[in-house]
């Protein structure tokens, strides 16, 4: 099984729900094609306009593909993976939102279909170090670039990182180069 993890394109926080910009929609047109390379079989989005819009790309080269809003893919705190925590912000938004992560993440996993999930920079961040087991501060240590991908593969209940934050340029450089034993 494998995970593709996208970032939302560039999106423009002065307008309210954060809409592409004319940039981001033609990263979003870019990560597009290069997804149409890898077996997808489902697609879930984050409900939030910068996801849907991104996925949206694809879903337009892909129409008959199986795909999921899912609320819970939302953007996380980010003091979740080490970032600096938020004056005012509720309590409970800490274990609310590493629940909504979890369980969507397993929710997946336990159907073993190669998926796509169009989301946001830190949740994409939490599951990396969830894989890395790491106690690193990837809010500070980790950039996760508009429209990169980033690939996860479970075989035999084992989580492994493939790539972090591909995007076309990464992905067709590895592609060409040859490694010598």
């Amino acid at each position: 099984m494998k995970i593709y993890l996208i970032r939302h394109g560039e999106a423009d926080s002065k307008i309210e729900g954060a809409p592409l910009t004319k940039r981001g929609l033609e990263e979003a047109e870019i990560v597009a094609n290069e997804l149409l390379n890898y077996q997808v079989e489902r697609v879930y989005f984050s409900d939030l306009l910068r996801a849907k819009q991104t996925a949206e790309a694809y879903l337009k080269l892909n129409p008959k593909i199986k795909n999921v809003c899912e609320e819970r893919l939302r953007e996380i705190y980010r003091f979740l993976i080490g970032g600096p925590e938020k004056i005012g912000t509720s309590k409970d938004r800490k274990i609310n939102d590493k629940k909504r992560a979890d369980e969507v993440f397993k929710e997946m996993l336990k159907k073993g279909e190669d998926v796509a999930i169009f989301c946001h920079g830190n949740i994409i961040r939490y599951y990396l170090n969830k894989v890395l087991k790491s106690k690193e501060n990837l809010w500070e240590n980790l950039t996760i670039n508009n429209c990169s991908i980033s690939i996860l593969s479970w075989e035999n209940s084992i989580l492994k990182i493939e790539g972090i934050n591909l995007n076309k340029n990464s992905i067709e450089e590895s592609r060409e180069k040859k490694y010598i034993d």
